[in-house]
């Protein structure tokens, strides 16, 4: 088993255990594999939340949503020194570079919680 797999399963078998020995410590009216099935769940959805958003951190997303700020700071700046210029951007091959890479660091959180959650929707049926 690869790195990069141990560290999401590794997340999601301590939130798991965690929710589930909550859970039944302080409900006894539902069997063991329900408060399974809801640690699953919400380990699952965790892991989705953290593949998500490091996925729109590494495409740029939030980028753009702070391009307004970095250019009032530029203005604000050349307001006091008329030669202020802001650095140019990444260039575009090493731009797709890191989001090549940083896909594939995501990918197993997304897929780690894809399959907590699909396992916690078998585990309801029983």
């Amino acid at each position: 088993m690869s790195a990069k797999l141990l560290r999401p399963l590794l997340i999601a078998l301590v939130l798991t255990a965690a929710y589930t020995i909550w859970a039944v410590v302080t409900d006894a009216t539902h069997s063991f594999f329900y408060h399974l099935s809801g640690g699953l769940f919400i380990s699952g959805f965790l892991l989705l939340a953290i593949g998500f958003f490091s996925n729109m951190s590494a495409n740029g997303f939030f980028k753009g949503i702070t391009a307004g700020f970095k250019k009032q700071r530029e203005a604000k700046l050349r307001e006091v020194d008329g030669d202020y210029y802001e650095d140019e951007d990444e260039e575009e091959e090493l731009l797709q570079e890191k989001r090549k890479r940083a896909s594939g660091r995501t990918a197993p959180y997304l897929s780690s919680g894809f399959i907590c959650i699909l396992v916690s929707l078998l585990l309801s049926f029983v």
